[in-house]
């Protein structure tokens, strides 16, 4: 019995090791309210879904990179395309977004594709937004968004690893304040029967 006792607290505490271990890193964070100065969005995205709950970088922090989640297109599927935006969030008195402590929020993830590598503004943080988006396909397979890209305070551009359906629609207004610190973004959820088509618009706040 204390040789069970012993091997099962031994378990435990290899399994503690392991998660401390995957988490460390960056991390997600669910944060609280945060005051915005300005709302970005983008006229080109569709209706299919529901908005979920805007989600902010922690205080004194903005997005200074980004990543997706993207399903590959296949021709014998029914394709989602873009999925989800995560964005970056570094200290504003930091000078590298590659700080393996820097956390990442997200609004709400569609169920399929894997997440890309980060895209780093060189300096400074993301201050305006564009949407790939494929229209309405009537009877064919629908994607809805398909890529993003994003400006840099500093001038760069910086280019999603998405798919190529669809236009590039406008701009949006540039950020009021530093930066970019929060979205929110419209999902279509997983369908027992139909067309899935996961995300469908995004919107960023920034912060002063």
């Amino acid at each position: 019995m204390h040789r069970f006792i012993s091997i099962t607290f031994s378990l435990l505490v290899f399994i503690g090791l392991q998660v401390s271990v995957q988490t460390a890193g960056r991390r997600f964070e669910r944060s609280i309210e945060r005051h915005f100065v300005s709302l970005l969005t983008v006229p080109n995205g569709m209706k299919w879904g529901s908005w979920a709950q805007r989600e902010f970088c922690p205080s004194g922090t903005y997005a200074a990179g980004f990543s997706l989640k993207v399903e590959e297109l296949s021709v014998l599927s029914d394709n989602t395309a873009l999925n989800a935006i995560r964005l970056h969030c570094i200290s504003l008195f930091k000078g590298s977004g590659l700080d393996e402590l820097d956390s990442f929020v997200e609004s709400n993830v569609g169920s399929w594709g894997q997440w890309t590598k980060i895209k780093w503004c060189p300096s400074g943080f993301l201050k305006a937004f564009q949407l790939r988006v494929e229209s309405s396909q009537g009877i064919r397979d629908d994607t809805a968004v398909n890529n993003i890209r994003f400006n840099c305070t500093e001038g760069s551009l910086l280019l999603g690893d998405g798919t190529d359906k669809g236009e590039w629609g406008d701009w949006s207004s540039s950020c009021q304040g530093r930066g970019m610190c929060g979205i929110m973004t419209r999902i279509e959820e997983k369908l027992k029967f139909g067309d899935d088509t996961a995300l469908n618009d995004a919107r960023m706040f920034c912060c002063e």
